[in-house]
C-alpha cells in the first residue's frame, strides 16, 4: 500500500508541474481518496470476518462439551458443570468444587471452586479482579492478564485469566499460608446474579487448567437464570 501510495502522490505532483490544470488535480486527488477509502474498507471486513470465524469456532466448541454435571443452583442463577468434571461436592465457603486431570506433562490437576456469600457480600467485580491479579506474578516481559466482558441470558460476567507463579493458600485462605507454584494459570469470573454476586475460581498447571477452561467457558456460555 505504501508503494502505491508513494506513486499516485507522485502523479499528483508531477501533474501539478507540467500541466497546471485545477481539473487534472482534482481528479487526481479524488482518485487517491477513493482509492484509501476503498482500502480501509476491505481491512474492516477482513477483520470483521475474522471475528465471524472465532465466534463460530467458539460456539462450535462449546457445543462439543457434555454439560451433565449435576446443576448448582444459586442466587437467582444455574450453573451445569461438564461431564467429565469430578465433583467433590460442595464444602464451607465452596457451593460447588471440582477438578480435571491432570493431562499428559503435568503432575497437578487443575480445582474450580464456586463461591457466594450472599447479597451484597463478597467485594465489587474489581476488587476480586484485582485480588485474583496479584496472586500470580507474571514472568518479565509477559503479556497483561486477559479481560472479557460478555452477557449470558441476562447475567453480566466478568472474566479474568493469568499465567505465572501462583501463592496458592495452604491451610485456608484465613491461614495466611501459601506455596508458590509456577507455570500456573488462574481463571477468575464474578458473574452479577440477581441476589448477589457469584464468584468462579479456575487455577492449575498450565496445560491441564487451559483444558479444564475450555469447558468451563462452554459451562458459563449455558448460565441460566433460575
Amino acid at each position: 500500500m505504501a508503494t502505491i501510495w508513494g506513486a499516485l502522490t507522485k502523479k499528483t505532483i508531477m501533474y501539478d508541474r507540467k500541466e497546471r490544470s485545477p481539473a487534472v488535480r482534482y481528479a487526481a486527488i479524488l482518485t487517491l481518496t477513493v482509492f484509501l477509502a476503498a482500502c480501509s474498507s476491505g481491512e474492516k471486513a477482513s477483520k470483521a470476518g475474522d471475528l465471524s470465524k472465532q465466534e463460530k469456532s467458539d460456539a462450535t466448541a462449546a457445543a462439543n462439551v457434555d454439560l451433565g454435571g449435576a446443576p448448582v443452583t444459586l442466587a437467582g442463577l444455574t450453573f451445569v458443570p461438564p461431564t467429565n468434571w469430578k465433583d467433590l461436592g460442595p464444602s464451607g465457603m465452596r457451593k460447588g468444587d471440582y477438578t480435571y486431570g491432570p493431562v499428559d506433562g503435568d503432575t497437578d490437576s487443575a480445582t474450580m471452586a464456586i463461591f457466594y456469600f450472599g447479597s451484597n457480600q463478597g467485594g465489587s467485580v474489581q476488587s476480586n479482579i484485582d485480588r485474583w491479579i496479584g496472586q500470580v506474578a507474571a514472568p518479565a516481559g509477559a503479556a497483561e492478564p486477559m479481560r472479557k466482558d460478555i452477557e449470558v441470558d441476562g447475567l453480566p460476567v466478568h472474566i479474568v485469566k493469568t499465567t505465572g507463579t501462583y501463592s496458592a493458600s495452604m491451610g485456608g485462605p484465613m491461614s495466611g499460608n501459601t506455596v508458590q507454584k509456577p507455570d500456573y494459570t488462574l481463571v477468575g469470573v464474578v458473574v452479577e446474579a440477581p441476589e448477589g454476586n457469584v464468584f468462579f475460581k479456575l487455577t492449575g498447571p498450565e496445560k491441564t487448567a487451559d483444558a479444564m477452561n475450555d469447558m468451563f467457558q462452554a459451562a458459563l456460555q449455558n448460565l441460566k437464570k433460575s
